[in-house]
């Protein structure tokens, strides 16, 4: 494509010192009329006018396709770009799942820890209070009863009546 283009150049160039040569020798006017009047203009002028014209059109019509070509591959870019950003916004929430999942998984086995010690201590408690008088029980303050109570650790005694008769 590049070599066919330079013998393009090459051509023209050629052609241009051609039509240079054979004109300079012309000395007859031509006259144009352009909007209503005449303008009388040597050959060589109106060569070298076309030529001038040519090269500014050529000139355009490249400058036309280079923005075309670069608009293209700016919306190529821009669509690759957004591809990225969002296979890494989807990796980012990915992570983010197996992460809380990580959580979870933690504060279950945290939570299943917190019962199983807490039922050894009520285990043992209630070994050593086995022996406690008939009149007490043993109310377990370890565990909240509403949601607005906080944790106490707090296990004692509760006096309450024998409803026993005797």
């Amino acid at each position: 494509m590049v070599l066919l283009g330079v013998i393009l150049v090459l051509l023209a160039a050629g052609a241009g010192v051609l039509l240079f040569l054979g004109t300079a020798q012309i000395t007859d006017t031509v006259d144009i009329t352009i909007l209503g009047g005449t303008l009388s203009l040597p050959p060589l002028t109106l060569l070298i006018t076309g030529m001038v014209l040519i090269t500014i059109f050529w000139l355009g019509w490249a400058m036309l396709r280079g923005g075309l070509r670069r608009g293209k591959r700016r919306r190529v870019e821009a669509k690759e770009a957004a591809a990225a950003a969002e296979a890494r916004r989807a990796e980012e929430e990915r992570r983010m799942q197996d992460e809380f999942a990580a959580r979870e998984r933690q504060l279950v086995e945290e939570r299943r820890e917190r019962e199983q010690e807490t039922a050894a201590l009520r285990a043992e408690h209630d070994s050593t209070r086995s022996g406690s008088s008939p009149g007490e029980s043993v109310v377990d303050r370890t565990t909240p009863t509403s949601a607005n109570e906080s944790h106490v650790d707090d296990t004692r005694p509760v006096e309450t009546r024998d409803t026993r008769r005797t």
